[in-house]
């Protein structure tokens, strides 16, 4: 028996996965959350050997998440299953402790083989994850300037390139507009930007832009 928790804040999302993995049945009990503190609240009460999650249900706070999970349940496997770029966040959720990462455009066949692999203790990633993987392993390449950002600070850079203002960005976070300009000068002196054209600029060059819109999604 499989015990298996979705994580998304999306509730047709949640369904839309339910209604896969109950088509193909396999001794699998799945259950639901949709926040983050549902998601720690049933993780400290119950074992289950797969979570699949998508991290921007922390709303900022992706790898802090990821990393609570781990802590919180060190016995279960995590699958991350997310919009945001393998490429750009996968190795990132690696390192957090994910054991599986499949981006939500890839096909339902794909999704139910990266479970069963990662269910079971195994690693699933696409061929270019792998890849970014054994070279940072193998070669201990040096992290992308926005890799040091913090969840927050990546979060605003993420805004602000997306044309948010400070001001909105305060109000959709609800934080002080001091604290976002906090984050975003820390941003900008990790990412060695010196105004926001260069972090328009930095975000193009690194091909960041999908990831951010979906990172400033429904804020």
């Amino acid at each position: 028996m499989i015990q298996m928790m979705v994580a998304d804040r999306s509730e047709t999302m949640r369904l839309g996965v339910c209604a896969l993995f109950n088509k193909h049945p396999g001794n699998v009990v799945i259950q639901e959350a949709a926040n983050r503190a549902d998601v720690i609240a049933k993780l400290e009460v119950d074992h289950y050997n797969l979570i699949l999650v998508d991290p921007v249900l922390a709303a900022g706070h992706e790898e802090n998440f990821l990393r609570q999970i781990r802590a919180t349940a060190p016995r279960s496997n995590v699958l991350v299953y997310t919009e945001l770029d393998e490429l750009h966040f996968g190795m990132r959720a690696i390192r957090c402790g994910a054991k599986g990462y499949v981006m939500k455009s890839r096909p339902a066949d794909e999704l139910l083989a990266a479970a069963s692999r990662v269910s079971a203790g195994k690693v699933h990633m696409s061929e270019a994850l792998a890849e970014e993987v054994a070279l940072n392993t193998w070669e201990g390449k040096a992290m992308s300037l926005h890799e040091t950002l913090s969840d927050r600070e990546y979060l605003v850079f993420a805004m602000l390139v997306c044309g948010r203002s400070v001001t909105s960005i305060a109000a959709a976070l609800h934080l002080s507009i001091k604290t976002i300009s906090t984050h975003k000068a820390r941003a900008m002196v990790k990412l060695r930007c010196k105004s926001l054209s260069d972090m328009i600029q930095y975000c193009i060059s690194h091909n960041l832009s999908a990831e951010c819109r979906a990172r400033c999604a429904d804020r």
